[in-house]
């Protein structure tokens, strides 16, 4: 895999002075901009106040910039893990085990990872909060990688990753499955990782399949932090998940680097990317190019917030042919709608000028139906909440914003009003 270069403090700097001056743009039906106002509702702080059940949330008011990772000099080791096996530890997931073995015998566990490539699965189920890390600021010295993917063919009674085994042959599991193709996952809550690479390396159309998915990371837990980590892969690298759809949990991403070509940000968590760069790698899919696949469910507010990032293309990349978003109708459950705000950012040329949201398939949206409009063929990609409740019974007042966009620079931004 190539050396990838995240979003540098001299660049995001540009970028938040760009987007604080940067000329109005008018609101279209198919581009939807926040108004200040609404920009309001959608900061970090809103995001991260709550997290559990949706019919029971708890207010913690969660601010992970008040209490960062930290300076990785000032950090003592626990554990260490090593290529060679010099250090104690030859493997991340040996190292995470000692510490779920610890147990609750300290507040938090610090493993540091030497620069190599570890080339296994890693699940933290069970485990106490861990800070991984390497001293290395330069994250693509240290690669966590696997290659599994969705059609990799398995036996019925093999484990996928031991956090998501997509176990059982009579239930016909003789694939790794989406969720199963994750080469690290994180299913304990305050988890946090910083200075590292955390990959998929599985070249798509290896295995004949439609669903070509390779999940580099998936969470399934609340309060997770990742800084300056590059997430690698292609289809499907990012899935922020959740423990069910009605539950909030809630993961940072600060000054990070995630590519991909279809869907490679998607999931239900509530995700913050603060001065990432979010880079589209063109050349396998012209008709598929998606960037973000959401999947939030429609009572939770809030599903992806992008700021002070950068979304890039490599040169094979066409220009205006990739989408911000499709809305992932998961489990064809209706309540599953995909919530997602770009604001203060940077948007290069690839993305799509004109309408950059895009609906999933033939969805449809159920107000559709109530208001007796034939929806067999339609497709609808939900803005706010006015375009899923039928007239009338809508019960945000004004409308609350599932796509929009506020104050994005670039020649993918939306035209300045004129």
């Amino acid at each position: 895999m190539k050396k990838r270069i995240t979003l540098t403090t001299a660049g995001l700097a540009l970028v938040l002075a760009a987007c604080s001056s940067n000329p109005p743009v008018a609101s279209t039906p198919s581009r939807p901009q926040l108004t200040a106002a609404q920009a309001e509702n959608f900061t970090m702080a809103t995001y991260f106040a709550k997290a559990g059940s949706i019919k029971n949330l708890v207010t913690d008011n969660w601010n992970p910039e008040k209490a960062p990772i930290g300076d990785v000099a000032s950090f003592k080791a626990d554990y260490v893990v090593s290529p060679d096996g010099s250090s104690g530890y030859r493997s991340v997931q040996a190292a995470i085990d000692a510490a779920t073995k610890a147990g609750v015998a300290k507040p938090r566990y610090y493993i540091e990872v030497k620069p190599g490539t570890y080339r296994e699965l890693v699940c933290t189920k069970g485990a106490p909060p861990i800070t991984l890390y390497s001293t290395e600021a330069d994250a693509s010295k240290t690669l966590i990688v696997f290659n599994n993917a969705n059609p990799t063919p398995k036996a019925g009674d093999q484990s996928a990753n031991s956090c998501n085994p997509n176990m059982g042959s009579a239930k016909g599991n003789l694939s790794f499955g989406t969720s199963g193709s994750a080469s690290f996952a994180v299913y304990s809550d305050d988890f946090q990782a910083k200075n590292l690479s955390i990959g998929n390396d599985y070249v798509p159309g290896t295995y004949l399949s439609g669903n070509q998915s390779a999940v580099a990371l998936m969470t399934m837990a609340d309060r997770l932090i990742f800084e300056n980590v590059r997430f690698l892969g292609h289809q499907d690298t990012l899935y922020p998940k959740t423990a069910a759809p009605d539950v909030v949990q809630r993961v940072y991403f600060k000054n990070s680097y995630v590519e991909g070509d279809v869907d490679f940000i998607f999931g239900r968590a509530t995700a913050v990317f603060e001065g990432c760069e979010v880079r589209f790698l063109g050349g396998r899919s012209a008709k598929e190019s998606f960037i973000g696949a959401p999947s939030t469910y429609l009572e939770n507010p809030y599903g992806f917030l992008f700021q002070h990032s950068r979304f890039t293309a490599d040169a094979k990349t066409p220009a205006q042919s990739v989408f911000l978003l499709r809305q992932w109708f998961e489990g064809n459950i209706p309540t599953n709608v995909g919530k997602m705000i770009v604001r203060d950012s940077e948007l290069g040329g690839h993305i799509q000028r004109e309408a950059p949201w895009a609906p999933w398939g033939t969805r449809t949206s159920p107000a559709c139906s109530a208001q007796g409009e034939a929806c067999s063929s339609k497709t609808l990609v939900l803005y706010d909440s006015s375009n899923y409740y039928a007239p009338g019974a809508d019960p945000h007042n004004p409308p609350e914003q599932y796509l929009a966009e506020y104050r994005n620079i670039g020649p993918g931004a939306a035209k300045p009003r004129d």
